[in-house]
């Protein structure tokens, strides 16, 4: 039995065929980098989430690791937070730190600025809103002794906004190291975004009903805000260095205030793109008004 609590979700908001799914499906399917985009959205509509091989050259990868190095020596393990809920999330013996924009130009380039998983966002995100941006880009290094971390929805961070029928958030966890089922491989439930929005802190599942998202350092996997998924617990005596990059849409406050990171000065160098996504441009809606303005103009003009 896998070791996450129970589900708090409306058992009648399960539907019968999504509910047959979790009973059928395992595995997540593993794809090259070299895949259209039509085929890992295939794979992540099937199963809520997909492995894509190769997301960062060996070059990349090992550049965000030594951007990064500083920070991870100088980050105890454990919840800042102080509260018993955000300790128990977020793990003893888990590294977790945000601003990676502000660390690393290696992440802006190799991973906020990712083409595939653009790509992605674009065609999950864009029917509900007219743009997005980072929500968060998080080291969660899961360390030896770590137990698994209950099982969410990452949609739930905004329980107002959520709906049924589309995404607003979609994420993508990079391997910086190895994942395997002992170190702390994600833990997905496929299938799982097939089902009605609900509050979801933990699902009883025996393991032949969970997949888990073993990949080699460099892959990635993109993932469903819907999709019931968590950190595995690691039994072994080395660390599980994953990366998390999420988006989200634009109308909505990201869990990450990506400007008090990356400041005016430290923007101005970067790519007007990568700008964007860290919150240095105004949101304009489809057919009513602007926010995030700067004086009633777009924030992106303090570049021009």
């Amino acid at each position: 039995m896998i070791a996450v609590s129970r589900v708090d979700i409306c058992r009648t908001c399960v539907g019968v065929n999504a509910a047959a799914r979790l009973l059928t499906m395992a595995n997540l399917t593993t794809v090259d980098r070299t895949e259209s985009v039509g085929v890992v959205l295939e794979h992540l509509h099937r199963d809520g989430a997909v492995i894509v091989l190769d997301m960062l050259t060996n070059e990349a990868r090992e550049a965000i690791i030594d951007d990064l190095a500083p920070t991870m020596e100088a980050t105890a393990p454990g919840s800042k937070s102080g509260l018993e809920t955000w300790q128990v999330f977020h793990g003893s013996q888990t590294v977790r730190f945000c601003g990676l924009a502000a660390r690393s130009r290696a992440f802006v380039d190799h991973a906020l600025l990712h083409p595939l998983l653009l790509e992605v966002a674009d065609a999950e995100l864009l029917g509900a809103c007219t743009s997005y941006w980072l929500n968060t880009g998080q080291v969660m290094a899961v360390g030896p002794g770590e137990n698994a971390q209950y099982l969410h929805r990452d949609e739930n961070n905004w329980p107002e906004a959520i709906n049924a029928e589309g995404e607003i958030t979609v994420s993508c966890m990079f391997a910086l190291s190895d994942f395997t089922k002992e170190n702390g491989a994600t833990v997905v439930v496929p299938g799982t975004q097939m089902l009605l929005p609900g509050i979801m802190r933990g699902f009883d599942l025996t393991d032949q009903k969970v997949a888990y998202a073993e990949m080699p350092a460099g892959a990635g996997m993109i993932y469903s805000g819907k999709v019931a998924h968590g950190a595995g617990a690691n039994i072994t005596t080395l660390q599980r260095y994953g990366m998390h990059v999420s988006y989200v849409a634009g109308w909505l406050r990201p869990e990450e205030a990506s400007p008090l990171h990356v400041d005016r000065q430290r923007a101005a160098e970067l790519p007007e793109r990568a700008r964007q996504l860290l919150g240095w441009s105004s949101y304009h809606s489809e057919g009513g008004g602007r926010t995030w303005l700067v004086d009633f103009e777009d924030a992106a003009d303090l570049f021009r």
